[in-house]
């Protein structure tokens, strides 16, 4: 008797063990099936404008005064126009994919780092309303120079010795989430290490507590060269609707979407899309070409950020060769022509993709 009683229980617990995981199999597809149509179905939205309380701007013009943003060239709100900056290291392994809110950053770098694969350091402004951001992952070296040279707040997972090392000597103003993990959290439903996120609300409380503890103050960001907004003046280059970048086991490509008037990411011919559904797009290219030294058997990059180097910038449909220049670490990377004047941007996102000069990549012409 007690033990058709025991095997009653244990045919119970076990029915109670199977519908427990088909509910949780069933939320599984049914968070995929929804993700797949967010990502390759449902008809792209593009998220290159200004957000939260910058994106009335234009129309609150009578009751604020504007100024052009430094770090992209769009006219917002005077107050907001200085606000500071946060640099994030976002994960780019294929397996943390899609990043959540890439398509807002207003400026991206993309560089190599280990197995062909990249990294990219994603800036926001400090006013941006941002649920989300990551996934976060570790520091490298070279784009310490990139932050430091926004004077922006730099968010990483650890990092390697070198770039740790360096964080220190040059000053960075830095989260290391491993010795600040109350301004991060790390999401379940995703497989470490590539689960790990902040939000702005995290980061304007990090500016105020850990700002003034390392002294941290907004500076006046040296800008480039923007056209005026919605202005068709002209900008002297080539056609170039596209450019092609083989970093070795990633194959990117950048596509002029004449209608949009944006540059479209793709791999391997997929269009590129945030958690949220949104194109990753941007409003000028900047190819930076210089030279890259791989230091061990792991693949760790040694990439020479200051100096001058050959540089093809795309913008507004157009493609413009010349030069890359960046005197140190706390100045700010510039593009000049061949004409020697910097060169004119299209206001809004900007993203600057770094490789070596023994990369292959390729120009795509075209004609409107």
């Amino acid at each position: 008797m007690p033990g058709r009683i025991w095997t009653k229980r244990f045919a119970k617990q076990r029915r109670n063990i199977f519908a427990a995981l088909f509910v949780i199999v069933l939320g599984l597809l049914i968070w995929s099936g929804f993700l797949w149509w967010r990502l390759f179905v449902a008809e792209p939205k593009y998220a290159i404008e200004p957000i939260s309380g910058e994106e009335s701007a234009v129309g609150n013009s009578s009751t604020s005064t504007l100024a052009q943003r430094p770090i992209d060239g769009l006219m917002v709100p005077a107050e907001q126009a200085t606000s500071s900056l946060f640099a994030v290291m976002i994960d780019n392994f294929p397996e943390s994919r899609p990043a959540a809110n890439l398509a807002l950053a207003l400026l991206v770098w993309e560089a190599p780092v280990e197995a062909g694969l990249t990294r990219l350091l994603a800036v926001y402004s400090s006013n941006m309303d941002l649920q989300r951001v990551g996934p976060i992952r570790s520091a490298r070296p070279y784009f310490l120079d990139w932050a430091k040279e926004l004077n922006a707040m730099y968010l990483h997972v650890g990092g390697s010795g070198d770039a740790l090392k360096q964080i220190k000597e040059k000053d960075i103003f830095d989260l290391n989430e491993f010795y600040r993990g109350w301004y991060f959290w790390r999401d379940r439903s995703r497989a470490r290490p590539h689960n790990v996120y902040t939000s702005s609300e995290l980061v304007k409380d990090a500016f105020a507590k850990e700002g003034a503890r390392q002294n941290f103050a907004p500076i006046n960001l040296a800008s480039w060269v923007y056209r005026p907004e919605n202005s068709e003046a002209k900008i002297f280059g080539r056609f170039g609707k596209g450019l092609k970048i083989d970093f070795g086991q990633m194959k990117v490509e950048w596509k002029y979407n004449w209608e949009k008037k944006v540059y479209e990411k793709y791999e391997y011919g997929v269009l590129q899309k945030d958690e949220s559904g949104a194109v990753i797009a941007a409003k000028n290219m900047a190819l930076q070409i210089t030279t890259i030294e791989i230091l061990d058997e792991v693949g760790r990059r040694q990439i020479k950020t200051t100096g001058s180097g050959k540089a093809v910038v795309l913008t507004y449909g157009l493609a413009i060769e010349g030069v890359w220049q960046k005197k140190d670490a706390s100045s700010r990377t510039r593009f000049f022509g061949p004409d020697t004047k910097e060169v004119v941007f299209d206001p809004g996102a900007t993203w600057i993709e770094v490789i070596g000069d023994t990369y292959n990549y390729e120009i795509t012409p075209g004609n409107q």
